[in-house]
């Protein structure tokens, strides 16, 4: 959806193209082929090693980023610049946008590790996302140095796994995540690791001593750890764990991606208000075709409806703004359950999975499935998402709590049966748009939310948990 319209399409479309790019992707798709195996998922020196050996690479895309940047921001300051500075300028930016994506699977391969030594517990990983991105990492830097220096003494005296916060996406409350046997331990380090911030060390603050900011929110994602709940504008919402296996389109989306491998474009109504269509640009790039992203569309079948279409794709997480927020509502690539190469391409790009909810006939099967439908003008949505517009700069901002900016969320549309009622929000699209649900587990988990509101008579909110969460992916 961010990432589909013309100019950011053909600028990713020339950044698969290119040569560099592709030797990187390979090297990633071995990187996070070992991070994925079995073997190596207990072994704690293992997988600091790979965070590591990432940090290394990534200082380097940092220093030729920054580089880049910096040459680019003179000519952009310069104005009414000669055709050969254009050229320059042109060719900076896609070697800012290469090094970017870059940086982000770096990130998302270490997303991967977390997610899984966490055991996908999204109540802790959606709490501990809610700040703002990392910034450059350099391993040589003193801050560094320290935390890395941490990591490897937690790690070797409690036996302990330790992830280096800064070098993922999701975690972004404290510097080090030390993941046990039986708890989570949240570590912030300061002054070059001559002092260390956790639970332990904040108890001893005495009197009138003051917590800053930072250390309530790390105390806060502490007690979300322990309690597997967290306060929402002061209401306490915790896990609850739902008796139902979620099903998953996955497997057909494995065999539209194997289709593209000889097609290029393939594409299929999955549900009746689901079509999914895979591009396959590697496939593209080894059949020496120009990768033109126009001409491509044309191989994309035309679909001519006025029914409200909600779209999304795996290029959606190439989005980042400038204070580094990014799409948190689906889970990292790297553990979807594909091969180790189906993932890196999606994390790269190099398969668009385009994936077409329509939202017409999506509210005639729920209306089909006895449930009524409050529609949302459209100033209901502007509103909302001028609410959203308004908080996003504030909304994981160190100085309060992690839900201390939390704005409703109307969605698009609410489902009303007796007194029960829910927004079809977030929370539910994009469990079928992002992760591929099955129209049948969606209409499960809306009768599991009327049943429970029924036996509890009230529409409480909680944090759900399935029974194969764990087991759905990788």
């Amino acid at each position: 959806m961010y990432m589909l319209e013309k100019e950011h399409a053909g600028k990713i479309a020339a950044a698969l193209a290119s040569s560099y790019f592709k030797d990187w992707i390979n090297y990633f798709e071995k990187v996070l082929r070992a991070t994925r195996s079995k073997r190596h998922k207990h072994k704690k020196d293992m997988l600091l090693a790979f965070q590591v050996k990432l940090a290394r690479v990534e200082t380097q895309f940092w220093d030729l980023l920054n580089e880049a940047r910096g040459k680019a921001k003179l000519l952009h300051e310069k104005g009414n610049l000669t055709v050969q500075e254009q050229k320059e300028l042109a060719g900076l930016e896609a070697h800012i946008l290469i090094h970017e994506q870059l940086i982000r699977i770096s990130r998302t391969i270490c997303d991967g590790i977390a997610w899984r030594n966490l055991d996908y517990n999204r109540t802790f990983l959606t709490s501990s996302a809610r700040g703002f991105g990392a910034g450059r990492v350099d391993i040589n830097s003193k801050e560094f140095k320290s935390e890395f220096e941490w990591a490897y003494r937690i790690s070797k005296a409690l036996n302990s796994l330790v992830i280096i916060n800064d070098l993922t996406r999701f975690l972004r409350v404290g510097d080090l995540t030390e993941i046990g046997d039986k708890a989570i331990f949240i570590h912030e380090i300061k002054k070059y690791g001559k002092d260390v911030k956790n639970m332990f060390t904040l108890q001893k603050v005495k009197g009138k001593a003051k917590i800053s900011s930072q250390a309530k929110r790390l105390l806060e994602l502490q007690r979300i750890a322990f309690a597997d709940k967290a306060k929402v504008y002061g209401i306490e919402i915790g896990t609850r764990k739902i008796d139902i296996a979620l099903k998953t389109n996955i497997d057909k989306v494995k065999q539209l991606i194997r289709a593209s491998e000889k097609k290029l474009v393939v594409s299929e109504n999955i549900e009746d208000c689901i079509n999914i269509e895979v591009t396959n640009f590697k496939a593209i790039n080894e059949s020496k075709k120009t990768v033109d992203v126009e001409e491509i569309k044309k191989l994309s079948p035309k679909i001519q409806t006025d029914d409200l279409l909600l779209i999304h794709s795996n290029w959606d997480s190439f989005y980042a703004d400038e204070q580094g927020n990014f799409l948190r509502a689906a889970p990292p690539y790297s553990v979807f359950p594909f091969s180790a190469k189906d993932c890196i391409n999606l994390m790269s790009g190099y398969y668009l999975i385009k994936y077409t909810l329509n939202v017409t006939k999506l509210k005639e099967i729920l209306k089909h499935h006895n449930w009524e439908i409050e529609e949302r003008t459209e100033k209901d949505l502007d509103k909302e998402l001028a609410d959203f517009e308004k908080e996003k700069e504030t909304m994981f901002t160190v100085k309060d709590g992690l839900y201390a900016h939390a704005p409703d969320e109307t969605g698009l549309f609410t489902l009303r049966r007796g007194p029960f009622s829910t927004a079809f929000g977030s929370m539910l699209y994009c469990r079928l748009t992002m992760e591929y649900l099955s129209l049948e587990s969606l209409l499960d988990i809306l009768e599991e939310m009327y049943k429970n509101a029924a036996q509890r008579q009230t529409n409480d909110a909680y944090f759900p948990r399935f029974k194969n969460e764990s087991e759905i992916w990788n």
